[in-house]
């Protein structure tokens, strides 16, 4: 058989998958490229531009056309992906050059007559400048319990919302993604406010009706560490909701066929062809744990329990002079601790088509009947959501509505006047508006970023692959103090070489910095997703001589938009609240609002009007969910849009 039947025979059998799915094909073209059209056209809209059909005693002189359509298809791939990987390469390089260099000099950071030293590391782990076995400790427990948190309630959400009749699941998921407003630190208040054993609203109306306190107690490591879990469940939902839409229902329906039930169908065909994105989550989780910041810090201050971050902070914060070097050299124990877990990642989804679900053929997911079970399950959810979502958020409205709260609820002190300062006061209101500017624009730039990062990582043979997959986890190594401090000394020299680099006191320098923070998460959202994105329609668009820009635009970005979704929501909204980063590189100008929400309550303690504000975060995240759900967008739902 030659070359040309057994490219005729392949596209043949690509289009008879694609109108079998579909059922809407009127006609099959004779040659090897028109029936390969009508698989796209099936799966996806039509190409544009694309060679014309052509009969078959022509298809000889297809070969210089597609030659060329080759060849500028390579040439706009190379600049296109090369683009994207320089970016991350400098995005996550600089800080990990930073954070080593550091690590060795032994001057400040910037003190150039210093000189190298390995005294830092020395002074870290054998001289007790850190007591690290009990840091590596408590930090363990924090990402631990963070992740198991994440993993049973944001797994078991992301389930039961996609793949069931469960009802009123749309306005649980409401709930749940509501969360994704508040910032960490803002949900350890909201828990000392609600369920703390001295001013907590829960814990003393118990006391008073039954004499007896609740048994949590928030200040622990575990209750700690599950406080921390929940402010990511959101997150982790996020993180496995577009895999379960993306897998094939068929394989699920084949394991019920076959008599069996719903936990056996969960544990043999669901968990195993959604684990890259369950890696993914747990992955992301744990060193989010091992390097968490903001909830410690408030929790864990009341009986001197510290992880890494809170030394790091500590040392740089409350020595004098600071300790860069140190710091640097504990934060190295994080970088190998990721390059061990990446590695381990990578060697269990290097067979990528073990989880390639999704293809050319059209499918729409069929839920499972939960029966009977339907209202009590989604009873006992919404128990677990007003438990540690919705108490502690309605304690934190009461809290903003006071004009000084102390654990009780006065009805005569109700008062609207922090929220009527919260919208009027022309710092907050600047403050507002420069968040806005840097979560739209973080946000689309690091979509852009992630989506094409997975695309190189995951569909090529580029050869620094791996490096670059790498590179995009390194952040997590890197405390935010840390990362701060080298975004602003990086734009500080790069000013002196050229006015247009000199990014300092700029808004672009705080999205960039927050971009390089949240790419791990946001790049395992899409890498964890991409694998089932099957390549037997792009194979089919080289066929018919699509280049490769017509193949992203009319095959590829189509079937990936609910991953692109996802990840735009999912930064924007991260961008939005973060601290570390804008705390390190604001001025005057550029205060954004976690900023100011820090300054209201460490140095003017104003936890009544922190409560008003983040309450009107939680009401934009609300009207942006309902505004999705206007054009008939729900995370949940997807993939059938």
């Amino acid at each position: 058989m030659s070359t040309r039947d057994r490219l005729a025979g392949t596209a043949e059998r690509v289009a008879e998958g694609a109108r079998s799915a579909a059922g809407s094909v009127a006609s099959v073209a004779a040659s090897a490229a028109a029936t390969t059209s009508a698989a796209l056209g099936t799966a996806t809209t039509p190409l544009r531009r694309v060679a014309a059909p052509v009969a078959d005693p022509a298809l000889e002189r297809v070969g210089p056309v597609a030659d060329a359509l080759a060849d500028r298809g390579l040439t706009a791939k190379r600049l296109v992906l090369g683009s994207v990987v320089s970016a991350i390469v400098l995005l996550t390089v600089v800080p990990l050059v930073f954070l080593l260099w550091t690590s060795v000099w032994s001057g400040f950071p910037g003190q150039f007559d210093a000189s190298l030293t390995a005294e830092n590391f020395l002074a870290v782990y054998t001289e007790g400048f850190f007591d690290v076995v009990e840091l590596f400790s408590n930090s363990l427990v924090i990402a631990v319990g963070m992740t198991l948190t994440g993993l049973v309630l944001g797994l078991t959400c992301a389930w039961l919302f996609v793949r069931t009749n469960l009802p009123t699941k749309s306005w649980m998921e409401l709930v749940l993604l509501s969360g994704q407003a508040i910032p960490g630190y803002v949900y350890a208040i909201m828990y000392v406010t609600a369920y703390g054993p001295d001013s907590g609203l829960v814990d003393r109306t118990l006391r008073d009706a039954v004499g007896v306190g609740l048994p949590v107690d928030v200040y622990s490591p575990w209750g700690i560490a599950f406080v921390v879990g929940v402010n990511v469940v959101p997150t982790f939902y996020l993180l496995t909701v577009p895999a379960l839409q993306d897998m094939d229902p068929a394989l699920e329906e084949v394991s019920r066929i076959h008599g069996a039930g719903a936990f056996e169908t969960i544990r043999s065909v669901t968990l195993p062809l959604i684990k890259p994105a369950l890696l993914s989550g747990a992955l992301v989780t744990f060193l989010y744990g091992l390097g968490e910041f903001s909830i410690v810090a408030i929790l864990g201050a009341r009986r001197g329990f510290d992880v890494y971050s809170t030394a790091v902070w500590k040392a740089i914060g409350s020595r004098f002079p600071p300790a860069y070097g140190e710091a640097a050299a504990l934060a190295c124990s994080l970088l190998l601790v990721t390059l061990v877990l990446v590695w381990y990642y990578r060697s269990v989804t290097r067979r990528k088509e073990e989880f390639m679900t999704l293809s050319g053929g059209g499918k729409r997911s069929r839920t499972w009947d939960l029966g009977r079970w339907r209202w009590p399950i989604a009873g006992g959810l919404w128990a677990v959501l007003v438990v540690v979502w919705v108490l502690p958020t309605l304690v934190m409205v009461l809290v903003s509505l006071h004009g000084s709260w102390t654990g009780t609820v006065d009805p005569g002190a109700l008062s609207v006047a922090h929220y009527a300062e919260a919208v009027t006061d022309p710092l907050l209101r600047d403050a507002f508006t420069n968040s806005l500017l840097v979560a739209v624009g973080g946000a689309t730039l690091g979509t852009v970023l992630v989506v094409g990062m997975a695309y190189y990582t995951e569909r090529t043979n580029g050869r620094f692959r791996g490096l670059v997959d790498f590179l995009s986890l390194t952040p997590l190594a890197v405390p935010g103090i840390i990362l701060g401090s080298s975004l602003l000394f990086t734009f500080l020299w790069m000013g002196k070489f050229h006015p247009l680099l000199d990014l300092y006191g700029t808004l672009t320098i705080i999205a960039v910095g927050c971009v390089v923070v949240f790419l791990p998460v946001a790049s395992r959202i899409a890498v964890g997703n991409v694998v089932q994105v099957h390549t037997e329609l792009e194979e089919a668009g080289r066929i018919a001589g699509a280049s490769w820009l017509a193949q992203m635009r009319e095959i590829f970005l189509p079937l990936f938009k609910n991953t692109a979704a996802v990840i735009w929501f999912f930064l924007a909204i991260h961008v939005f609240q973060l601290l570390s980063i804008p705390m390190m590189t604001y001025t005057t100008d550029t205060v954004v609002i976690p900023v100011k929400l820090f300054q209201l309550y460490m140095y003017r303690p104003n936890i009544e009007l922190v409560s008003a504000i983040s309450t009107v975060f939680i009401g934009m995240t609300v009207v942006l969910v309902l505004l999705l759900r206007v054009f008939g967008i729900t995370f949940y739902e997807l993939g059938q849009r």
